[in-house]
């Protein structure tokens, strides 16, 4: 009876250790001098608002003067001459019938002349200390990965997808696909996309759907996008570099998530270079709504063309926890009520104004046992080239 006692006391020690050590990794034990350097922080991140949107999961969004909005904090675009009115000249693009819902703040979003930015709050500067970047896919030649380029990849990073060939002469100024939406089950600190994504050397841009509970501080399914110029690069608006344009659908609203068996729900995303002044565009959803892009000013090597693009999932989880689920959870198996899929995939190449089949290009599988992808050209007027990805991982937690 004395030894369950104890030991029903070292449990409840325990439980009480935890909760305490996640208190103070929430911020509870800050000093006063790093409290001082958040504030300075959120002040910089969060603009004057015009108007605040709540949504009805309990984000906020402020509606910011289009001059004003992060992006504009950048050194190279301090004397920019951008207007919310702007238009870009984009390739004509075969418009695709798409399934799921129109994505937009409630109430028709900000009015003219502001953008939607998502409110930085001082819990996610907090949180912001264990985010992991984007890692991003090593470029390769040959067909597939073999278990000796597989054992390059460490730091967390698993990939399953489909790479265009990274070659210096490739002229590259498009791509985009259709995607399916999930919510992949993770843990602290991981996250779980699936993206399309466009490099040049040290550039690159990708943009799709992601679960981050340290990025978004729940377990939902957002859009987002992560850009790299040489050594900089952020998430959506954290640093400048993206301007916002559309008032309606800002980086970090939430999606419907597809459930196995059905209903899928999907989204299109292209990223399309601008070929008069090549600034780098996200188009998105049913009618191509112009987003925001990135301007050509803050790149190297993205200020021209890319070299090479990328359909496919990316999952992350540090040292310690098992890998997260990637996609729907399941290994590709060519049933489309539960497969994570990429349907119509195409690019644009050397500034042709026609999109076309992702011909040529390599499987990126580092981890088969627990992600897998499959690349089916020519499947259809529905699907195009499609490709299939994901996988269980090694066993997610429960959602947090």
């Amino acid at each position: 009876m004395l030894l369950h006692v104890k030991a029903r006391i070292q449990f409840l020690l325990s439980i009480f250790l935890l909760l305490r050590y996640d208190k103070a990794d929430a911020g509870h034990s800050l000093s006063e001098k790093e409290c001082l350097k958040l504030e300075k922080q959120l002040k910089l991140l969060n603009k004057p608002a015009i108007k605040t949107i709540k949504t009805n999961n309990g984000d906020v969004y402020d509606c910011v003067d289009f001059y004003k909005q992060p992006a504009f904090d950048h050194p190279l675009l301090k004397n920019h001459d951008f207007s919310p009115q702007m238009k870009p000249s984009l390739h004509k693009l075969e418009r695709h019938v798409m399934s799921s819902k129109t994505i937009g703040l409630e109430g028709g979003g900000c009015p003219f002349g502001t953008v939607p930015i998502r409110r930085v709050t001082k819990d996610y500067l907090i949180r912001q200390r264990h985010m992991q970047g984007m890692d991003e896919t090593p470029a390769f030649h040959g067909n597939n990965l073999n278990d000796s380029e597989a054992v390059a990849f460490k730091g967390g990073y698993r990939y399953a997808g489909v790479q265009l060939p990274d070659d210096e002469t490739n002229d590259i100024t498009g791509a985009g696909t259709i995607m399916s939406l999930h919510k992949p089950l993770v843990q602290k600190n991981q996250h779980s996309a699936g993206r399309v994504k466009v490099q040049n050397g040290p550039d690159s841009i990708q943009a799709g759907w992601i679960v981050d509970p340290t990025l978004y501080g729940d377990n939902n399914n957002r859009l987002y996008v992560f850009f790299k110029a040489g050594k900089s690069g952020c998430f959506n608006t954290l640093c400048p570099g993206f301007v916002q344009v559309d008032t309606k659908v800002p980086l970090g609203i939430q999606y419907p998530a597809s459930k196995i068996g059905g209903p899928v729900y999907e989204e299109l995303m292209y990223l399309d270079r601008d070929h008069v002044n090549g600034n780098w565009w996200l188009l998105h959803g049913i009618n191509y709504t112009e987003i925001g892009f990135w301007p050509a000013s803050i790149f190297t090597g993205l200020k021209n063309q890319a070299r090479t693009a990328e359909w496919g999932g990316v999952a992350y989880s540090p040292p310690g926890q098992p890998e997260p689920q990637m996609g729907s959870g399941l290994f590709p198996a060519q049933n489309y009520l539960q497969d994570a899929y990429f349907r119509k995939c195409t690019f644009i190449y050397n500034s042709s104004t026609e999109s076309l089949d992702a011909s040529l290009r390599n499987t990126i599988a580092n981890s088969p046992d627990l992600y897998q992808v499959q690349d089916l050209s020519h499947q259809g007027d529905v699907f195009g080239h499609l490709i299939l990805y994901g996988g269980p991982g090694e066993g997610a937690g429960p959602i947090l």
